[in-house]
Parts: structure tokens; sequence; C-alpha cells
């Protein structure tokens, strides 16, 4: 299954993430971009945008950074496909933003990363982009 995933920021380029719930199949608890599955017919930057207004989060400036390969593994199931990947700026408040599904949702700074529990191909996501923005400099 391809999908499309957003790597959001706020002012102070920290990113937000949602974490999964207990009862979802794919990594419980652990923490990945919004995003999800690219439908029939679907363009890439037409599903993020489905995806992000079906979230409520106000976003400016939605551009496409790459794409890889991603596989997922649990003990029963396994599925792979491309992970479109965009960047988008946050430009509402916290309190915009209306979870239909998952645990939760918060801004995390580049330093607070390597404590929270990421999906690990997100995680390997959200260090290629902050690499690229000190390469920027």
């Amino acid at each position: 299954m391809d999908v499309a995933a957003a790597i959001i920021t706020n002012e102070q380029l920290e990113c937000l993430l949602q974490k999964k719930d207990l009862g979802y199949p794919w990594f419980p608890g652990k923490w990945c971009f919004f995003g999800g599955g690219i439908e029939n017919g679907e363009e890439p930057l037409d599903t993020i945008r489905r995806e992000l207004i079906e979230e409520g989060i106000p976003v400016k400036n939605i551009r496409f950074l790459w794409q890889n390969f991603y596989e997922d593994r649990t003990t029963i199931n396994s599925r792979n496909g491309l992970q479109y990947i965009f960047h988008a700026e946050f430009t509402g408040r916290i309190s915009d933003i209306r979870l239909n599904e998952g645990g939760g949702f918060a801004f995390f700074a580049r330093s607070e990363l390597k404590y929270v529990p990421i999906v690990e191909h997100d995680l390997k996501v959200i260090e290629r982009f902050y690499d690229s923005l000190r390469n920027q400099s």
C-alpha cells in the first residue's frame, strides 16, 4: 500500500506527530506522521490534503520532499509500498486539531525525538528532514 505522510512543523521547527492507540494493529503506542493510504485514482498530494483536512490540521506551503520504500511487519501481518513524504507549515492553534483516530498528538523539538518511541521508518525520515535543513544553512 502506498501512503502519503506529512512532516508538519510549527514556527519553532518542532514536528507534529500522532500517537497510535494501543488497539491499532500497526505500531500500537508509537508516534508517527499524520497521513494515510493513497486511494485508487488519487494523487499523493491529494491524499495528504484530504488526511490533514479530516484531522482539522491547518497548514500552508505543502511541498513534496521525496519518496521512499517502507516495509512494516508484525508477527502475523506485513505491508509495504512507497511512502510519499511532504512538508507542511502548521498555521493554526493546537486546539484546532480534531483527532479522528489515534491516542493523541504533540509537537516535538528535534532534541526530544530520541526519547520518544517513534515508528522506525518515520524517525529516519525526520532525521533526514532535519539534516536537509542544516545543509541548507
